[in-house]
Parts: C-alpha cells; sequence; structure tokens
C-alpha cells in the first residue's frame, strides 16, 4: 500500500523525490487527494516504504521531527 508526504510546493516535491530516488526508493509526485483550502494546493509525494522514506526526508530537512501522519 503506498502512504504519501505532503508538500506545498511542486519544488518541494520533486526535490524530495529526487533524494528519495538517489537513495534507492520509489517515488511518484499528484495533487493532493485531500487538499486545505485554507492553504491552497499542494503535491503528494507517494511512496511505497514509508519508514525509510521519512527517515531519509527527516534527516535532509524536507519534513520536520515530528511529522503529523496523513
Amino acid at each position: 500500500m503506498l502512504s504519501y508526504f505532503r508538500f506545498e510546493s511542486l519544488t518541494a516535491a520533486q526535490s524530495a523525490k529526487r533524494l528519495l530516488q538517489n537513495h534507492g526508493l520509489s517515488a511518484a509526485i499528484r495533487r493532493d487527494p485531500n487538499p486545505d483550502r485554507r492553504t491552497g494546493c499542494a503535491f503528494a509525494l507517494y511512496v511505497a516504504d514509508r519508514q525509510a522514506a521519512k527517515r531519509l526526508l527527516q534527516s535532509h530537512g524536507f519534513l520536520p521531527e515530528q511529522t503529523k501522519e496523513p
């Protein structure tokens, strides 16, 4: 089952995707399936291995240490 991380900009999602792919993890970008109307559109980065992706994204500053789970 695929999980996702939410990003406010396409650029941030693309950078995170590139990081994951450079470390052997697959990822795909799509529009956020549950957009927050207050912040406008956002993008979701779908991953197969959520825990590995989360650790890597946090260690490179893409996610706060306490990431809110969707």
